[in-house]
């Protein structure tokens, strides 16, 4: 399923059709991720998304307050390489840097030697002026 704003043309939409690609329309120019999970939630009749995207996306919900908690696996192991996507990360087309606070929700050891690690999403933090 493609997520696009109401702007995107006759062209695109159709073009989605003829491969069948279903859509879902959110936002009038440019997508609105907010409209975007509640269209979801309509179509599909679900009041929880699991997202499980890439670094930008998950920042871009994350600092929109559309994500109420974060849940990491952490594996026992490294590999060095330098082009790791990371976790959260600020695009300046999509969305800037702030800091936003987690609340440690639990901790679980996993047979394999992993951690399971959840957090509720607290919120913007508040940084001092110097």
């Amino acid at each position: 399923m493609e997520l696009i704003p109401n702007s995107a043309s006759d062209a695109f939409k159709a073009h989605l059709r003829s491969v069948g690609a279903s859509y879902l329309i959110a936002g009038e120019e440019t997508l609105d991720m907010e409209i975007a999970g509640r269209r979801i939630g309509e179509v599909f009749g679900v009041d929880e998304l699991i997202l499980g995207g890439g670094g930008t996306l998950n920042w871009s919900m994350v600092r929109d307050g559309l994500c109420n908690e974060v849940s990491i696996v952490m594996m026992p192991l490294a590999d060095g390489e330098t082009d790791t996507a990371s976790l959260f990360e600020a695009s300046g087309e999509h969305s800037s840097p702030l800091p936003i606070g987690f609340s440690l929700k639990g901790v679980e050891p996993l047979e394999d030697g992993s951690l399971w690690l959840r957090y509720d999403v607290t919120g913007p933090v508040e940084q001092e002026q110097s």
